[in-house]
Order: structure tokens, then C-alpha cells, then sequence
């Protein structure tokens, strides 16, 4: 008789389990994948030089948007040729094109440092003002009242601040720049190597370095004193960490993932959308391996992360002798998310700071405040099925349609007392602002039709690491939390650089056709590392 085998079981419950998720996780790709095409290809909403009204809607010309995207194949067509013939000089030739395309990088953005008179505002001065005041000695920001009080969570972005002003002086701006430059190049080497690791062909990691360069808005950014461009970075190089870490088991990668883990949610609170995509992509693959080292790994990096910020937090109060509360309770902001504001659903308004202050910041009495108000919006999406259908399209097209993801509303704040040089002007206020948004538009418009382009080529390859699809569950995360929480274009340019590393192999996807068709199937990529199961 044949033995019984008590592993199967086992393995076909793992294996059901894995085959489901991928499946939740394609389908929701899908949607969202063609909900961004079409509206990009057909609408845009637009940032005017007046920066002190909403973004406006208009009409785009999808016709246009879709031959740029098959120029944009037809470039990697004659890639492909090029890469054919250095046959085993493939990788260094790859690796001295990334060089250049950081130098490229690295040029410019000195040159729009050196130029633009950004001085912050809002949020990034009152996160500065902050790292001032406590080298002072004066940690008046933690009162109740106060800006860390209120919103405890920017306490690690001012703490990245302190140190900078210890190194190089107060109100070091400049310094904060030239550090996101930095950055900007990091962030660019290792997308190379994730998509390296990835991608089925081995042009697209040459795609992948174009793609980070031509990102008008991550370059529009560079200045930008918050946690946006460290946070980026930071998550680019925990998601390389983590598929090295899923192939190889050596232990250094995870500890990496845990350190950029750490430092990205200290940046920016939204880094828990990808701490909880980092615990769902290694639960995956200990599915897949059937092994409990992988999650155990992910559960240990998230963790890290969450004491590091509460080693802060206990470093604070110490300094301070304030108590660190959670502050502005949260549900303030999902009512805003849920109203119909002056720059549209959604948008801010002020809500969280009126409301603590009518109630004396009394955190119970306004949390049944914006309770109430949620109720009563909730309750009329559910009357009004259209209005509730024109909300969350508005929402989500004002947040993931506006090509700029309004980057130059966020920087068009300037030092009163330097001049502004005529071609930022220009920029800003003038004549060369309308093309470099409908630059941004048609590049939008690409990538979005990459990504889409991609998920066919993720289900063909569902069974793979699955740590590689982290940053796809960062996406789908991301979209979702946007219809929530308040509406702001910048918000979702990480999911946005997220995206750079599928879209390579989207477009190979649709190249890969047609050179099908021409009958050239030499292969292009070395055998890829295999998993050490």
C-alpha cells in the first residue's frame, strides 16, 4: 500500500492559499491599472500658474498619449538590437549606462538647487522650526497646542532636521537639498538592481534608468525640506533588501530592510501601507517556500520600526518632559477625507486644527465630532449613489491625474529676499510651465500604460519570488488609502515611483510581441539567480 504522505496536505492548503492572494492581488492590479489608463489618456488635471486656486480638469489627447507609448516601444525594440549584439557585455554595458544616467541626474538637479529661492512653508517649516527650538532647548512645539503636539507623528523628520542643523548650521536648506540629490541617485541604483533582479529581459533595467531621470516631479522635488524624497528612497532600498533577503536567507539583508524600514517610517507615517504590503509579500513567500523564516523576518522588520519610533518618543519626553501623545486623532482627517471642500473632495481644510480647537484639544470630544461628520457624509454617499460616484472619481483623478502630482505648488514658496532667475520664473509663472506639464502628462500617460502592460507579464510570473511584488501590494495599498485619507497629489508620488519598477517590464512585454512576430527569439538575459529554498 502507498504511504501516506502528511506533507500534502499541507503543501495543497499553502499552495491554495498562495494561488488565491495572487489572484486578489491581480485583480486589483487590473482594476486600478486600467481606471489610471483611461483617465490618463483622455483627462489630466492641471496645476495653472495661479497657484492659489484648485487644480483644474481638461480634456487630453489620448490619441497622442498612446503614439508616445509606442514610440517608447519602438526604442526598445531597437534596444533590443543593441543589446543582441554586445552579447556578454550586456551587464557592464548596463552598469555604465546607469552611471551616466546618475550623473545626468545628479547635474540637473544641482542645477535646479543652485537656482531656485525655495524657502519652505506649512508643514516643512513648522517640522524645521521645531529642530530649532529643541536644539534651543525650547520644546515649546510639544505643548498640546504646539505642532508636535498636535501631529507627533513629523517628530522623526524633525529629528532628521536637528541633525542636519548640528552638521551644517540652522535653516541649512540647501544642505537638505544636495542631501535629496543624494538620495535621488540611491534610489535610482537600486530600482536598477531590483529591476535586475525582476525583469525577464535584461533591457529593462537600461528602461528603468530613463524612466527615474525624465520624472519631472521627483526632480521638481529635490528641494523640498520633508520626509517625501528620504522615505522614497529608503523603501526602494528595503524592497532590494528584501528580495535578496527571500532568495539568499542571509540574514544581512533583512537586517538592512529592518534599518530602511525604520528610517522610512520616521520620515513619513504612510511607510505602515508598505509595512503592512512587506508583511503580506512574506507571508507569501513562506507560502511558497513553506518555511516560517520569511514572515517571521517581515513581523521582526515591522518590529523594528515601530520601536525605533517609540526609542524617539521616550528620547523626546526625556529631553522635553513633555509626554509624547498619539495627538490629532486620526479620524479627524477621514472625516476631512470624506467632505466636499472649497479644493475639492477631500482636499484640506484646516478641519483636524478647528475642531481640537472648539473643543479646548480635548481628543474625545473631537474624535465625536468628526465621528459624527463621517456618519453624516457616509450616510449621504448611501442616499446618492452618483454623488457618492463623482466624489471618489473626482478624488481619486485629482490625486492620481494631476501630472505634476502638484510639486510645483509645493515648492513655489520663495525666499523673499533672493531674486527669482527668469527661466524659473518661467516655470513657475510663465511661458515654459504649460509644456513641462504636458511633458509630465504624456510621461504619466506612459507610465501608466506600462504598468497596465505589466500585469499580464505578473500573473505569467506569479509563481516567482513573490518579495518582488511587494511594491505592487504598496500600489494597490496606496490607491485604496487614497480614496480614504486626504486628497493630496504628492502623497501618491511614492506609489507613483513604486510603479518605475514594474513598468519596464510592460513595455518588454508588448516589444517582446512584436519581436516574436519578426522572428527574433534570441534570449537577452543571463539565467537569473535562483531561490535558495
Amino acid at each position: 500500500m502507498p504511504k501516506h504522505n502528511k506533507t500534502a496536505v499541507p503543501h495543497k492548503i499553502s499552495e491554495t492559499l498562495y494561488g488565491f492572494c495572487m489572484s486578489v492581488l491581480f485583480l486589483s492590479a487590473l482594476l486600478i491599472g486600467l481606471f489610471l489608463v483611461y483617465y490618463s489618456l483622455y483627462y489630466s488635471y492641471y496645476s495653472s500658474t495661479d497657484y492659489n486656486v484648485p487644480v483644474r480638469l481638461i480634456r487630453d489627447n489620448g490619441l497622442l498619449n498612446l503614439l508616445l507609448f509606442a514610440g517608447v516601444c519602438i526604442v526598445s525594440f531597437l534596444l533590443y538590437r543593441l543589446m543582441e549584439k554586445l552579447g556578454d557585455r550586456q551587464r557592464p554595458a548596463g552598469y555604465l549606462f546607469l552611471g551616466v544616467c546618475c550623473l545626468i541626474y545628479t547635474i540637473l538637479c544641482l542645477i535646479w538647487v543652485r537656482d531656485l529661492p525655495y524657502y519652505p512653508s506649512g508643514d516643512q517649516l513648522n517640522a524645521t522650526a521645531a529642530a530649532y527650538y529643541n536644539r534651543q532647548g525650547n520644546f515649546i512645539m510639544f505643548k498640546t497646542t504646539g505642532y508636535l503636539g498636535k501631529f507627533p507623528y513629523q517628530k522623526g523628520l524633525t529629528f532628521l532636521y536637528e541633525i542636519l542643523f548640528s552638521l551644517f548650521g540652522d535653516f541649512c536648506y540647501a544642505t537638505a537639498a544636495h542631501m535629496h540629490i543624494i538620495m535621488g541617485v540611491v534610489t535610482m541604483i537600486f530600482g536598477y538592481l531590483f529591476v535586475e533582479e525582476t525583469s525577464f529581459h535584461s533591457i529593462c533595467k537600461i528602461l528603468y534608468c530613463p524612466l527615474v531621470l525624465f520624472c519631472a516631479p521627483y526632480l521638481i522635488l529635490t528641494p523640498y525640506t520633508y520626509g517625501d524624497l528620504p522615505s522614497i528612497c529608503f523603501c526602494t532600498v528595503l524592497f532590494w533588501a528584501l528580495l535578496r533577503f527571500s532568495r539568499t536567507g542571509q540574514i544581512r539583508y533583512a537586517v538592512l530592510g529592518g534599518i530602511m524600514a525604520a528610517l522610512s517610517l520616521l520620515m513619513r507615517l504612510h511607510t505602515w501601507i508598505v509595512l503592512i504590503a512587506l508583511v503580506i509579500g512574506l507571508l507569501l513567500v513562506s507560502l511558497r517556500k513553506r518555511k516560517p523564516a520569511p514572515l517571521i523576518a517581515g513581523l521582526l522588520i515591522v518590529c523594528t520600526s515601530v520601536g525605533s519610533t517609540k526609542l524617539l518618543d521616550l528620547s523626546y519626553e526625556m529631553r522635553s518632559g513633555y509626554a509624547i501623545t498619539s495627538g490629532a486623532p486620526m479620524v479627524l482627517t477621514l472625516a476631512m477625507g470624506m467632505q466636499n471642500n472649497d479644493g475639492g473632495p477631500g482636499t484640506y481644510n484646516n478641519y483636524q486644527t478647528e475642531t481640537l480647537s472648539s473643543v479646548d484639544y480635548d481628543n474625545d470630544a473631537a474624535s465625536k465630532i468628526a465621528r459624527e461628520n463621517l456618519r453624516k457624509n457616509l450616510s449621504r454617499f448611501e442616499k446618492d449613489s452618483s454623488y457618492a460616484v463623482w466624489f471618489f472619481k473626482t478624488k481619486l483623478m485629482m490625486q492620481w491625474i494631476e501630472p505634476s502630482f502638484e510639486t510645483l505648488i509645493s515648492t513655489y514658496s520663495f525666499d523673499e529676499e533672493l531674486p527669482v532667475p527668469e527661466w524659473i520664473h518661467k516655470i513657475y509663472f510663465g511661458e515654459w510651465h504649460d509644456p513641462l506639464m504636458r511633458f509630465a502628462d504624456r510621461y504619466q500617460s506612459i507610465v501608466y500604460l506600462g504598468f497596465l502592460c505589466f500585469i499580464p507579464v505578473f500573473w505569467a510570473k506569479r509563481k516567482e519570488n513573490a518579495a518582488g511584488y511587494i511594491p505592487l501590494i504598496a500600489i494597490v495599498g496606496g490607491f485604496l488609502f487614497s480614496i480614504i485619507w486626504e486628497a493630496q497629489c504628492r502623497y501618491v508620488l511614492p506609489y507613483y515611483i513604486f510603479m518605475l519598477l514594474y513598468v519596464p517590464d510592460g513595455i518588454c512585454m508588448i516589444t517582446e510581441f512584436f519581436r516574436r512576430r519578426a522572428g527574433s527569439i534570441k534570449p537577452l538575459l543571463p539565467e537569473q539567480p535562483q531561490d535558495q529554498v
